[in-house]
């Protein structure tokens, strides 16, 4: 009985804060959890899928306004994703994570950076450069890595730990380094990813 009664009160505390978040946000599907503590700027703008799990010390953001510039940041999730703890995702324009993509612990995505041509400027007053990024179906990206502004992960592409991707990676591929390179792709003949 003491069993079915605190199953019955995680159930309304799960539907609670589901309610609360599909208020916040854009969009937020059924079956998805987000972790606390977590930092959120504009998730009228974040689209979640269903199955979405994100886990605490994420950090997202849509920028819609940077030095009295208009965008149009946009972070939208596809279904089964999965965002590991203290991941930083942040749009300047529509940054789409595909889904079924797998994204480890402690990983920056981001569709924008700061320009740094005026140096009577600080950097992070000057204009911010979007880029698009887009991670597709299937990907997963390793702990720490990082994926700047411009790249494509292609589908099931693999991301090593604490890679920096800063050129697009082709569908079924595996990239590591700094800056990250291909170092194997899946072979559909033989069954097995080659160098």
């Amino acid at each position: 009985m003491k069993d079915t009664i605190i199953n019955i009160l995680i159930d309304i505390r799960y539907y609670i804060r589901y309610i609360i978040l599909y208020r916040r946000f854009g969009h937020f599907g059924k079956k998805s959890y987000m972790a606390k503590p977590l930092r959120l700027v504009n998730p009228r703008y974040i689209k979640a899928g269903r199955d979405v799990t994100i886990q605490g010390l994420a950090r997202m953001e849509c920028v819609r306004r940077h030095g009295g510039k208009n965008l149009s940041g946009e972070i939208i999730i596809g279904d089964g994703v999965s965002i590991e703890q203290g991941c930083h995702i942040i749009a300047g324009d529509k940054l789409e994570i595909e889904k079924d993509v797998t994204i480890s612990a402690n990983v920056y995505i981001s569709d924008c950076g700061h320009s740094f041509s005026d140096i009577n400027k600080d950097v992070i007053d000057q204009e911010l450069i979007v880029k698009p990024t887009h991670i597709k179906e299937g990907a997963f990206i390793g702990i720490g890595a990082r994926i700047m502004p411009g790249v494509t992960i292609g589908k099931h592409a693999i991301i090593g730990a604490n890679a920096v991707v800063v050129k697009d990676i082709p569908d079924y591929a595996m990239a590591a380094g700094v800056p990250a390179k291909i170092i194997k792709k899946y072979n559909f003949e033989k069954k097995a990813w080659e160098k």
